[in-house]
């Protein structure tokens, strides 16, 4: 018996997937892969569109060279509250981690991607 005969056995008949690849390509998650791992996360990272108008939000009368510094600043804020949050041992038997960063209430869960390797997702308070 296969992996998706079980899980049709288990559960029943799919109705409706949505994979973490069409939530990245649609903007619901947004990648930040590359941001987290110049912060010391080794899995493949994104964040909710919630947690990236929070990193997005900047002035309007911000010019675009500044605009793409604050981006970055703020989202290092992030993954490295997250970071912090994690080495504290905040995630032992678990697979959730919240913080702080922002201003904000945050939470980061570490699960299987679309192909069941880890990936990290982080998301407002509220948000799943």
């Amino acid at each position: 018996m296969n992996d998706e005969t079980m899980t049709r056995e288990l559960f029943g008949e799919l109705i409706y997937s949505y994979t973490r690849a069409q939530a990245l390509a649609d903007g619901v998650l947004v990648d930040v892969s590359e941001r987290a791992q110049r912060a010391g996360i080794r899995y493949p990272t994104a964040c909710t569109h919630g947690v990236w108008a929070l990193i997005d939000c900047l002035p309007a009368s911000d010019t675009d060279t500044l605009a793409g510094i604050v981006r970055d600043v703020r989202a290092e804020e992030v993954l490295r509250a997250m970071l912090a949050a994690i080495r504290r041992g905040g995630v032992r038997g678990t697979d959730r981690v919240t913080f702080q960063a922002l201003g904000c209430a945050l939470w980061a869960q570490c699960g299987p991607g679309d192909t069941a390797a880890p990936v990290v997702t982080v998301m407002r308070e509220g948000e799943d």
